[in-house]
Formats: structure tokens, sequence, C-alpha cells
């Protein structure tokens, strides 16, 4: 068998695509950024159309020029998406609103609701192995029959971001079973992969207001001319279901035995294992989803903000500043640099100036609310101890050391014994993975050997 396939990773800050053979091996990439749109307290939008398709549009056209390969040779196109969003489109499949992304949390009174009846809450846990927090799609549907009752009118079906895709390409409305898990809709007891009509029923929903579940492997048709117009390809490219970023780094982490851990540090992060059984611990906030491998669960402790920190410290307070510093003094602040191939060449040099603890300057990341081991979506992060003897290199170290002392603290309840018990080693991807320094943070603060997946 001969051909390639186009691999889309539709992320909170871009869209990274790559050409890749049937053996694994990556003829191309690109990548192409978007913003997240915040606008109000809580709320945290993206345009379906005007952030990931275009991205999903422009690095498909990118990708196959640089690498010459001839369209007709494209046998296949897959989405790893973030998850947890929430799209309600019309029956043309337009979206009648932004999404509501995985970080927004206006629907944290409705979730909470949810869950304060006792009975309901242990029935969910049943059915579903876990509770909704603040930020989960469950709520945000109910937000929108709340508080956008017209929209909800004109909705014909609810979708997570790569059910949109999916949708944009095959003009069918199906999820996978790991998106479908974090929705708290699915019936995820083995043998079980359905909409559970009892949670529906409690909030007056029905199975056809969602998309059709269906493994992740599954080929859900081939693209639609306008599709393979605008990317690029021709319809006889097939679309693969996909599936969610946190279950498709799960196996490209290698960690794909029972138990073995990984560690994603991108703009958010989590510690994530494979397990036969579903797995849930209530006062660490850390529970299991369906795996992308067919019979496994997927346990996961999450935490919101990882390199989104540090993007923050970079665009928003060092970038005001050297601002101030280039008009006055004419000097350039090194975290603006540019034309680095990799950004942390900078981050790290600046880092290693200061000293292991950062001069006793401490950073807390949660910088969008958090959900463990402590899911509060108030809660926010900030320096403490921050003193006149500080400079850039013991803030930027702080943030580095602060999101690694949070995984800490999350590990601690990942190693309970009727979780994973002890973790000898943890596998580290993501784009913080590509820092040199931060990797060894991790390791020093974790006290495990850290394995920099490349």
């Amino acid at each position: 068998m001969t051909g390639y396939v186009l691999a889309h990773d539709v992320g909170t800050g871009g869209n990274k695509a790559s050409l890749v053979d049937i053996d694994g091996e990556i003829l191309a990439s690109a990548e192409k950024s978007y913003p997240v749109l915040y606008p109000h307290v809580h709320w945290a939008e993206q345009d379906p159309e005007v952030h990931w398709w275009a991205a999903i549009r422009d690095t498909s056209r990118r990708v196959i020029s640089k690498s010459e390969v001839s369209p007709h040779d494209v046998i296949g196109i897959t989405f790893s998406t973030q998850m947890m969003g929430t799209i309600p489109v019309d029956r043309e499949g337009s979206p009648l609103m932004n999404c509501m992304t995985w970080m927004d949390s206006r629907a944290a009174r409705q979730n909470k609701e949810i869950i304060s009846n006792p009975i309901n809450m242990l029935r969910m846990l049943r059915i579903t192995g876990g509770l909704p927090s603040a930020k989960d799609i469950i709520g945000k549907i109910l937000w929108v029959m709340e508080e956008r009752p017209a929209i909800y009118e004109k909705t014909h079906k609810f979708l997570d971001c790569k059910d949109y895709l999916v949708f944009r390409t095959t003009g069918e409305y199906v999820t996978s079973w790991d998106c479908a898990n974090l929705t708290w809709f699915m019936n995820t007891r083995k043998g079980n992969n359905v909409w559970s009509d009892t949670i529906l029923g409690w909030m007056n929903l029905d199975a056809e207001q969602l998309p059709r579940l269906a493994p992740s492997t599954e080929v859900i048709g081939s693209l639609t001319p306008e599709a393979a117009s605008e990317l690029g390809l021709t319809t006889e490219t097939m679309v693969v279901n996909g599936s969610g970023d946190m279950t498709a780094a799960g196996v490209g982490s290698g960690a794909v035995h029972e138990k073995e851990c990984h560690l994603y540090a991108g703009s958010s992060a989590w510690l994530g294992a494979h397990v036969e059984d579903r797995k849930l611990d209530i006062s660490t906030y850390t529970g299991s989803i369906r795996s992308a491998i067919p019979g496994m669960y997927f346990m996961v402790a999450e935490q919101e903000s990882a390199g989104a920190c540090l993007k923050h410290l970079r665009e928003e307070w060092h970038c005001n500043l050297c601002e101030n510093v280039r008009t006055l003094a004419s000097e350039q602040c090194v975290l603006c640099e540019s034309g680095a191939r990799n950004p942390f060449s900078v981050i790290d040099k600046v880092a290693a100036e200061a000293e292991p603890g950062s001069d006793n300057l401490l950073f807390a990341p949660w910088m969008f609310g958090e959900r463990t081991p402590l899911d509060d979506h108030n809660v926010r992060g900030g320096y403490f101890n921050l003193s006149l003897s500080h400079s850039k290199k013991h803030m930027v170290r702080a943030v580095l050391e602060g999101v690694a002392f949070h995984t800490r603290w999350m590990l601690e309840g990942v190693e309970k014994r009727k979780m994973l018990g002890n973790v000898p080693k943890i596998n580290m991807i993501g784009g913080c993975a590509k820092s040199d320094l931060w990797p060894q943070i991790y390791a020093d603060i974790l006290q495990k050997p850290i394995n920099r997946m490349r």
C-alpha cells in the first residue's frame, strides 16, 4: 500500500499539520497560530471558521506544496483536536455562536447544579465514571438553553472541535468515544459506548441533538467537493474520525502499556496513563475517559495552564516592558528576540542564569482557574515573595518551576494505590518538551526520570 496521510493537530494556540507516509515518516509540516478570545470574565472563545478552518486550509495547502506530493496520493486526512468545546450549529452545520472552548467556565453554575442532587451524582458516577467540572460540555449546553434560548431553538446539533471539522470535511455529524466521554452524556461502562438516555432525560435533551458515536479509527467518508477544493486535495481523500488531543498524545507518547505514565506540557498540561478499568478519585479530581486504544481507559489528571503561563509572561509582561526600554534606552528584551527556530533557546538562556529556586520567588500557575487536584474556576495565579532583588531571570525560571510544582501536586493523587501506584518514570511530550531546561526542572521537582520524547 502506498500513499500519504495529512494529520492536523488543532490546539488552543494554533494548528500543526504534517504529511506522513504509511511508515510514519514526516515529509513536510506547517503551523499557523490563532488567538483565544476573552470577551467577558470566565469566557474563552474561538471562531470555528475564522480560526480553525482557516488554519487548516492554509496549512494543508502549504504542506502539500512543500512536500511536492500529488494531491491524488493523499489517501487520508485526520484530526487530533482540543477537547471539551461546545458549538451549536444549525441544520446547514453553520455555527450559531463562537465555540465555548475548554477554558470557558461561564457555565460553572449549571455544571454545579447538575451534581447538586446526591442521587443524580451517584447515578452519573456509575454511568460515566466521572463528574463534570465548571468548564465541561454538559453545563455549556444548559447555558445555551437558559441564556441563549433563541440560539437553542435554531440548534440542530451540539458539536465539539473535532466533530465540527469532521462535519466540515465530510458533511457527517460524528464524534469519537473519547471526546463523547467528556460531554458526560455517555455510558462508559465496559461493553457500552452509547449516549445515556438517563442523563439526557435529566437535561430534557435528545440523542438526536448530538453527533453519532464511532471509534477513532472509523473512516467517516471522503472529502466533499467543497472541502477538497479548499484544502487543495481531491474527493478521493478519506476522512478518519480521529481523536482528542489527550488520547492521541497518550498513544504518541509511547506510554501505551497499562499504567505507563506520560506528561503532556503545552498550553495546558496533564499526566496520563492507559488502564484496564475506570479509575476515579473525587478528592483529587482525577478520573478516566475512553482511550484511543480499544478496550482501554485513559486515566488523566489535567493542569489548566502550563506553557500558556510562559506565553503570557513573554507577550504581555515583558513585551510591554521592553517597549519602554526601547524608547528610553534603545535596548531589546531577549524574550522578544525573533528568528530563533526554537523559542526555548532564548527562554532557557534567561532562566538558566537564575539558581534553582529562583531566589525564593514563587509562581502559582493558576492563570485561568484549575481542574486538578483542585477544581476551582475562580482561582488565579501570580508571583509570591517578589522583591526588588528579583530580575527577569528569576521571573522566567519561577514560571518554569511553578508549573512543574503544580504537576508534582497532581502526581501525588496519581500515585495513590487505587490509581496508578508508584510511577517509576515519565515520558514527556508537547511544546514545552522542546526546552532543554524545562524537562530537567520537571525531573528535579518530580524526583522522577523524565524521558523527553522526540
